[in-house]
C-alpha cells in the first residue's frame, strides 16, 4: 500500500485515496468529500495502485510538526495532570488517540444523519396532522335522496327505499366514528319527515356521543341535517 493508492474501508461504506500514514499503523484517507479519515491499515482494501508507482514506506515516519502528540492532546482536553511528565507517550497511545479521534468523527457523521431522518418523520408526521384537520374541518356531504344512491327504484316501496337510504346513513357513519371532530351532512329532503325522524331515532341509539342540529337553512333549507363526530 502506497500514497495515491484508492483503497475501500474493511469494515464500513465507502473509501477513498491514501494520503498519509502515521505512527502505529494509521493510514489518512481522503474520502469522496475531501476529509482525512484516519484508519487503521489493517481495515483497508486496496483497489487500485498508484499509477505513478512511486514507493513510499508503508510506516514512514511522518514530519514532526504534523505527528499527534499524545502529551499535547491530552493536555488539551484537561487531563494533562494524570501524566507524569517524565512519561514518554509511545506510538500505541498515540495510535489509540487517532482511532478514539476517528471513532467519534464516525459518531457525529450517524448522530448528524439520525437527527436528519429525525426531523424529516417529524415534518413528515406535521403535515399528515394538518391534512387530517383540513379534512376534519371540511363539511361531508352525503345525499340520500333516492335518485341519488340508487340507480333504480322499479320494484321497492317506500319502505324499502327508506330501509336502503338508512343503511347508506348507518355505513357512512361507522367511516367516520373515529373522526373527532368531522362535520357530516346528511340531505334527506323535506317530505313528511319520516327519514329525518328514522336518523335522529338512529343516533340517539347507536351514536349517543355525537351530536346533531339542522343544516344551514341557507344552503339545505328544511332538508339536512348535519352531525358532528364526538
Amino acid at each position: 500500500m502506497q500514497i495515491g493508492d484508492k483503497v475501500r474501508f474493511l469494515n464500513d461504506v465507502g473509501g477513498g485515496v491514501v494520503k498519509a500514514f502515521k505512527p502505529g499503523g494509521i493510514v489518512l484517507v481522503e474520502d469522496e468529500d475531501g476529509f482525512d479519515i484516519p484508519c487503521l491499515q489493517d481495515d483497508l482494501v486496496v483497489i487500485t495502485t498508484n499509477a505513478y508507482n512511486f514507493e513510499v514506506p508503508q510506516h514512514k515516519e511522518a514530519p514532526r510538526e504534523e505527528r499527534v502528540d499524545g502529551r499535547e492532546y491530552l493536555a488539551s482536553k484537561g487531563v494533562a495532570q494524570s501524566v507524569k511528565d517524565d512519561d514518554d507517550l509511545d506510538e500505541n497511545l498515540e495510535a489509540r488517540i487517532v482511532r478514539l479521534e476517528m471513532l467519534v468523527h464516525k459518531l457525529e457523521d450517524r448522530i448528524a444523519r439520525l437527527e436528519g431522518d429525525k426531523a424529516a418523520r417529524e415534518k413528515d408526521k406535521l403535515q399528515s396532522r394538518q391534512v387530517r384537520q383540513q379534512q376534519k374541518n371540511e363539511i361531508l356531504e352525503v345525499d340520500l335522496h333516492a335518485h341519488e344512491i340508487l340507480e333504480t327504484t322499479k320494484g321497492m316501496d317506500a319502505r324499502a327505499i327508506k330501509d336502503y337510504q338508512l343503511s347508506v346513513f348507518t355505513r357512512t357513519m361507522n367511516e367516520h366514528i373515529r373522526e373527532k371532530g368531522r362535520k357530516i351532512v346528511f340531505i334527506h329532503g323535506k317530505g313528511e319527515g319520516v327519514l329525518r325522524k328514522a336518523i335522529i331515532d338512529t343516533l340517539k341509539d347507536k351514536y349517543k356521543s355525537c351530536e346533531y342540529q339542522d343544516a344551514s337553512f341557507q344552503q339545505y333549507g328544511f332538508g339536512a341535517t348535519m352531525v358532528i363526530v364526538h
